[in-house]
Parts: C-alpha cells; structure tokens; sequence
C-alpha cells in the first residue's frame, strides 16, 4: 500500500511540474477535494494553510455521531459525493489562483450541483489553499 501512495505522489508531482500555472492550482484543488470527501482531513490539510489545516484536523475528525450507523452513513454519503473542476485562472494582480468548482452531493435531487470557489496563492513554491468560499 506504501509503495502505491508513494508512486501515485511521485506522479503527481512528475505532472505537476510539466504543467501551466492555472493547472497546477487546479491539480493542488484536485488533490484536496478527493483527500477531503475521502474523510482523509490530514491528507487534505496538507494543501491548505496552517488556519485551515487546524480546522479540518481539529474540528472536523472531532464531530461526535450518535450512532456508529450514523457515522458510517456519513462516511458513505462523502465518498459517494463528487466534484468538479469548472474553471482556474491566474489573477493577473496578486498572482494568486482562483478555482471554480461544483460539488454534486450522493443522493441529491435533480440537479443539486452546489457551486464553490477556493483561492490559492504560492507560497515557498507550491500552490496552497488560503480560502475556501
């Protein structure tokens, strides 16, 4: 299991380097949206500033549910959710990447897309989450 998320990182970051710069946003959007609905908060806290890094770690894990079945149910729901990513541009201004996304929740009525946005500024080189909207 080691050496298949190691290969997978490995080609991640292979990618990574051979893409535009709004690409790359996007794949760093990517990479926490799929860590995030996998109920994987570390994984998805290691694209993110440390203020947002500590809610997820923190808060979320942390939420009590009355039931074992409850949690599971939960826990199905969010790896059955999923997302796209619309759009991801470059401000020209601040430098700073700007992605639009859709989340499609399991299990919504007709077409319950719900429309998300998430900022991304580079810091010591990488592309990380400073808000989610």
């Amino acid at each position: 299991m080691k050496k298949i998320l190691i290969a997978a990182f490995l080609a991640f970051f292979a990618l990574y380097g051979c893409t535009p710069k709004a690409d790359k946003a996007a794949a760093v959007a990517n990479g926490f949206l799929t860590s995030f609905f996998n109920m994987d908060y570390e994984g998805a806290a290691a694209f993110c500033t440390p203020d947002i890094a500590a809610v997820l770690c923190d808060t979320i894990p942390a939420s009590e549910y009355p039931s074992e079945e409850i949690r599971a149910k939960v826990a199905e729901a969010s790896k059955k959710t999923t997302f796209k990513i619309v759009s991801s541009q470059i401000e020209e201004e601040s430098g700073a990447a700007v992605v639009n996304y859709e989340i499609h929740p399991y299990g919504a009525v007709g077409d319950g897309t719900i429309p998300r946005t998430m900022h991304l500024e580079r810091i010591d080189g990488n592309w990380i989450i400073t808000s989610l909207e």
